[in-house]
């Protein structure tokens, strides 16, 4: 089958099989969601028993459909899948106009029975006769922002005037739940994070990693990959793929599995083997792709590489308003053996005194400077300012608490003057953290609908400069740059 999977990031038309007018039902809610994203084509929702739904005129059968529909949602149960089937069959023959299949119900090929494979096979089979493409089964399906699709059963949380907007990451994820939660998590950011592309896969029938790979390394739309993997059936062709693919965008992923009780799990949930992990964790490091161990740092590092620019090397400053959270930074900081304190020229440290409280640590140790509990919003923005202007730095780790008597807006405010406006954040990386919680929560909002990411804490900074020199670094030996 073909690799033209455009009909399901930008169908024309789309037939939600199994459609429910009640609230608490995956039907209903694939409905919703397809309105509340903006939709702009046809939607017809297949439900024997209702008449409208939504708002939305109903029919009983997928044949009974005359305009063109080119995506087929199925969320019904997975038992009647072969009366379902065999009406497709009486579509095609007549229009054959579909091209590819969501199949959101669970209850297939994972359970490893033999009704389970029995019911995969029939949908699988009756797909291949007419060249469709099938995604899934037991999977919560795509997202598309930009083309306004989304075939989930999921509360994303991304609000209404977030949806539509350019993002250039897309999402591949083996799990359902985590997908979800990865979108959640997402929104819930001080800016929430419109996803370019965004797709769950379940067992992996038909539309596999390598196909959605092979698509995104085409899709103009797509800066950065993220993965949530836990297992492949050909681990060889899928490095191969990634390899190659990771020379021109980053790849991130998360890969499970790793404890063989892990191994066991994976494979009983999508009916994955994982495979050794150590040989994958060898292929990851040779190739440049990029191996995070939790859902926090996939997230910094996928917003990382989105939103920023690579460093130039493995300089990388620390400019700290308080003294504690400067010392937790420095030891996760050591932790990453890839990352170099910079020695800054005698005219940066000389600005920095003049410019800073007296009690300010200016290079003790070199590369690190506390500019202490006592610095206004002038001293934050200069200080950095300074640093980013010396030659010997390549990133700058920024941590503040903002303390009751620091104007939390005008922080803001002054830090998107300097690095959106007057253009600093073009010139090298900044990991801002910015402390702590909620309290912080409009400061961070500011930067961060500026284009401006920040961070939760300062580990979470270290871990993404980590990994934004590691594929500066592969990039580099690629194109022979010493």
């Amino acid at each position: 089958m073909s690799n033209n999977l455009d009909a399901l990031f930008n169908p024309r038309n789309i037939a939600v099989v199994g459609a429910s007018s009640n609230p608490l039902k995956a039907g209903y809610i694939i409905l919703d969601n397809l309105l509340s994203i903006g939709y702009p084509k046809k939607i017809f929702p297949i439900n024997v028993s209702e008449k409208e739904i939504l708002g939305i005129k109903c029919y009983k059968k997928l044949s009974e459909v005359e305009e063109k529909v080119e995506l087929v949602i199925l969320i019904t149960p997975s038992e009647v899948i072969f009366d379902i089937m065999a009406d497709l069959e009486i579509r095609m023959k007549k229009k054959n106009d579909v091209k590819v299949i969501v199949c959101a119900a669970a209850n297939y090929g994972e359970t490893k029975t033999p009704e389970g494979i029995r019911r995969q096979d029939c949908l699988i089979n009756t797909a291949k006769r007419y060249g469709i493409r099938v995604v899934g089964p037991n999977c919560i399906g795509i997202i598309d922002n930009i083309n306004r699709v989304d075939t989930t059963f999921v509360e994303t949380l991304l609000p209404k005037e977030s949806r539509g907007k350019k993002g250039g990451i897309s999402f591949i994820s083996q799990s359902g739940a985590l997908a979800a939660s990865i979108l959640m998590m997402g929104a819930s950011q001080p800016a929430p994070i419109s996803m370019n592309k965004f797709i769950s896969i379940g067992n992996m029938a038909d539309v596999d990693f390598i196909d959605l790979l092979e698509y995104f390394e085409q899709d103009e739309d797509t800066k950065v990959i993220g993965m949530y993997m836990e297992g492949y059936p050909d681990g060889r062709k899928l490095i191969d793929t990634l390899a190659r693919i990771a020379k021109k965008k980053p790849i991130i992923v998360l890969k499970v599995g790793r404890s063989e009780i892990g191994a066991k799990a994976a494979n009983s949930h999508t009916g994955s083997l994982a495979g050794a992990d150590a040989v994958y964790e060898a292929a990851f490091r040779q190739y440049g792709i990029i191996r995070v161990y939790t859902i926090e740092e996939m997230m910094d590092t996928l917003q990382s590489l989105d939103s920023g620019i690579l460093p130039k090397g493995n300089n990388v400053f620390i400019l700290t308003q308080a003294g504690g959270p400067g010392i937790y930074c420095t030891d996760a900081y050591m932790d990453e053996k890839i990352l170099k304190l910079p020695v800054v020229e005698e005219k940066t440290k000389k600005k920095l005194t003049e410019i800073l409280p007296d009690m300010a640590n200016v290079c003790s140790p070199e590369g690190y400077a506390d500019i202490t509990a006592a610095a206004n919003v002038y001293h934050h923005v200069e200080s950095l300012r300074t640093v980013m202007d010396d030659d010997g730095v390549d990133s700058v780790i920024f941590i503040t608490v903002v303390p009751t008597f620091l104007p939390r807006k005008e922080l803001a405010e002054g830090l998107v003057k300097l690095l959106k406006n007057e253009g600093y954040a073009k010139k090298k990386p900044v990991y801002i953290c910015i402390m702590a919680g909620n309290y912080v929560w409009e400061c961070r909002k500011i930067l961060e609908e500026n284009g401006i990411r920040t961070y939760n804490t300062p580990a979470h900074c270290v871990k993404a400069a980590a990994h934004m020199v590691e594929y500066k670094w592969f990039l580099d030996s690629v194109r022979g740059v010493e």
